[in-house]
């Protein structure tokens, strides 16, 4: 005996602010059920044809890959065995290849034909804008329309909105974007009309057909052979891509580049804060708004201010700070009773149809639930401040140690290549960034370019410590300037700060270069034009007064012989504070190793990248200078790269800066400077 079950269900609609349910019933028809699985079986099938014969097609263009320049050179040769070994054995690389070697072409070109070959997506990661353009020139010439590449823009420069409001009721590229997407087809006729999705292209082509172009951007990127994108797309929770986290990046290949730069982006990422002066502005504008809704969102908001004041009721009186145990349940319950009043909120929002593109309950909200996801990752990784300040009470969760947050990304990726100019020593990075031991391997390359066409020494004669920097502000000030009239061109000079840059500047002689300052409150504008300056310069050259760390020093190119000198004025060492304190005190304690951590690594790897802009190409000819007494003791001295010197680093030091300058360059040699230049 058969017995025929009939099949019925319902379509139940919730809302979420007042609990009211609404049930639909939806009907089940045998005839319609089968059709419409048969129809979805086959287009899966044809689906599945397609992508087969796509496979095909990429794993045919991965074996006869170009390379994205004329030949590789030896260096890159190198390079390119140790990520093709990496990628396909699914280790993780550190690749330390002196600035200007061509890293990106060789990590690319293995990288992504393991990736064609097995159908992995391959990720370039940079924060720099200069890098995203050369890992996208180095994608698209070696594409001949087999796959498709992508670089990734921010939501805020993707939105095609006058305000970024996404909600279909005050944007029309997000009112009906399912309906407007399947009807235009944008996805297939940008993948039919482009190998590579610029950013500039998807937006034009979205805002025609009234679509939001950062969601079109995302799902392309989902679709994408390879894609060019920053960091947090992969490690900030909240921003990461959907394809990009958990088990989905067992198919994915990383490519990091600037890799030194991670650990601090790490720990800026997963040290999250709650700033009193932005709570008290909220509350002031909420306590004008009449009704129950808003004094319910007043209450919260006096709730989280009298929790910010009891945890800094025990600091000392005027501003301070203190290491505290973290808020874990305060915040939760404040979660508890703030989200059915948000969802009222909201609620309110859409019934008056209020459009806020800058909305600061949704600030603090957004804030409130940042703070909370690390609270649950909090352990001895992480530590808690409080801080009263003349602006407010400051709380703040402090990631010390990144491993804990980026090691299951590197863990769960398919493979993955770090570069950088910097990686040394090569256990330091792999334990901050949490690398699996089990399958990480190292590779160190010496620079490509002919070594008498550098010069490198360490002027002892100042000493540049805090206590004694006033005495040598002079000296190191005379020092300068004679060695810039020792050269023509350019020379960049870099200082730990932008007061012992200050104090210098007030003490320089008259020099033959003209001197530019870097200043704290350049505009982007400023920014360019010092660029161009060097690029450009009078006939007597710059001497650019700058900071270690910052843009001048890192991730800027300068081509050809734009710089004739770099000279490092002391070790970069990160500024002493109470949370770098706390970092120190934290690997003192776990690898009795508290100094080197904090402030030796990266203060010498800056040191390091900056000595990198100077020397680009065979033909480029230059000074390093390192001023400070300590380049020479340890333990800066055993951080000094070993293809700077033949036995020791103390054959560097240099009693006569100037005079050596002279020699090097040679009598009426110009290093590089067009004469005819002007300053814009």
């Amino acid at each position: 005996m058969t017995v025929h079950l009939r099949v019925s269900g319902a379509l139940v609609y919730v809302d979420i602010a007042t609990g009211e349910e609404i049930s639909l019933a939806v009907g089940y028809d045998d005839a319609r059920f089968d059709s419409e699985i048969e129809g979805r079986l086959l287009r899966l099938l044809r689906i599945w044809q397609a992508q087969s014969v796509a496979r095909a097609r990429k794993a045919e263009a991965a074996r006869r890959l170009p390379f994205p320049h004329a030949a590789p050179r030896p260096i890159q040769e190198t390079l390119i065995a140790a990520v093709g070994r990496a990628v396909r054995g699914g280790e993780v690389l550190l690749a330390e290849a002196p600035t200007g070697s061509g890293k990106t072409a060789a990590a690319l070109h293995p990288a992504l034909a393991a990736g064609l070959e097995s159908g992995r997506q391959v990720v370039f990661l940079t924060s720099k804008t200069l890098q995203q353009k050369m890992a996208v020139s180095a994608l698209t010439a070696m594409n001949e329309r087999a796959f498709h590449t992508l670089q990734v823009r921010s939501k805020e420069k993707m939105c095609a909105n006058d305000r970024i409001l996404c909600h279909e009721e005050f944007c029309r590229f997000a009112k009906d974007y399912p309906e407007k997407m399947a009807r235009s087809n944008i996805l297939g006729r940008l993948r039919d009309s482009y190998s590579h999705h610029d950013p500039d292209t998807v937006f034009e082509e979205a805002r025609r057909e009234e679509v939001c172009p950062f969601e079109v951007q995302l799902e392309l990127a989902e679709r994408a052979d390879a894609i060019v994108a920053d960091y947090n797309y992969v490690f900030e929770p909240g921003v990461a891509m959907r394809h990009l986290s958990g088990d989905e990046l067992k198919e994915v290949i990383l490519v990091v580049d600037e890799a030194h730069n991670l650990p601090d982006r790490a720990r800026q990422i997963f040290s999250p804060e709650i700033r009193g002066e932005d709570v008290a502005a909220l509350h002031s504008r909420l306590a004008l708004q009449p009704g129950d809704l808003f004094a319910d969102l007043t209450a919260s908001v006096e709730t989280l201010e009298d929790l910010l004041a009891r945890l800094a009721a025990e600091l000392p009186d005027g501003e301070a700070i203190a290491e505290i145990s973290p808020p874990s349940d305060e915040i939760e319950d404040w979660r508890n009773d703030w989200e059915p009043r948000l969802v009222r909120y909201l609620d309110w929002k859409r019934d008056a149809k209020i459009a806020l593109p800058d909305d600061p309950v949704l600030d603090l909200h957004f804030g409130l639930t940042r703070f909370a996801a690390v609270l649950n990752l909090y352990g001895p990784e992480f530590t808690c401040v409080v801080e009263r300040r003349a602006a407010g009470v400051r709380l703040a969760l402090v990631c010390l140690d990144p491993a804990r947050a980026v090691g299951p990304i590197f863990r769960a990726a398919s493979s993955s290549v770090l570069m950088s100019a910097t990686l040394t020593p090569h256990s330091a990075v792999a334990r901050l960034l949490g690398l699996p031991s089990n399958r990480t391997a190292a590779i160190s390359l010496p620079p490509p370019f002919p070594r008498e066409n550098r010069k490198v020494m360490i002027v002892p004669e100042v000493r540049t410590t805090f206590a004694a920097r006033e005495k040598n502000y002079g000296r190191i000030a005379a020092l300068l300037a004679e060695m810039s009239d020792a050269q023509s061109g350019n020379a960049l000079v870099l200082f730990p700060s932008y007061r012992f840059l200050a104090e210098v500047a007030q003490r320089m002689p008259t020099t033959r270069a003209r001197v530019l300052l870097q200043r704290a409150d350049f505009s982007d504008f400023e920014r360019q034009r010092v660029l161009e300056a060097l690029t450009s310069p009078p006939p007597e050259g710059i001497l650019l007064l700058a900071v270690s760390g910052g843009m001048y020093a890192e991730g800027v190119d300068y081509p050809g012989e734009v710089l004739s000198g770099v000279y490092v004025v002391s070790p970069a060492l990160p500024q002493v504070s109470f949370e770098r304190e706390l970092l120190r005190r934290y690997f003192e304690e776990q690898e009795d190793a508290g100094f080197d951590y904090a402030y030796l690594q990266p203060g010498m790897t800056r040191v390091v990248q900056a000595a990198g802009r100077l020397i680009r190409s065979e033909t480029d000819r230059g000074v390093i200078a390192l001023l400070c007494r300590r380049f020479l003791e340890e333990p800066y001295v055993s951080r000094i790269p070993r293809d700077w010197y033949d036995e020791t680093p103390r054959e560097l030091a240099s009693r006569r800066p100037a005079q050596e300058i002279r020699e090097f360059f040679g009598p009426g040699v110009d290093p590089g400077v067009d004469p005819e230049g002007d300053l814009p």
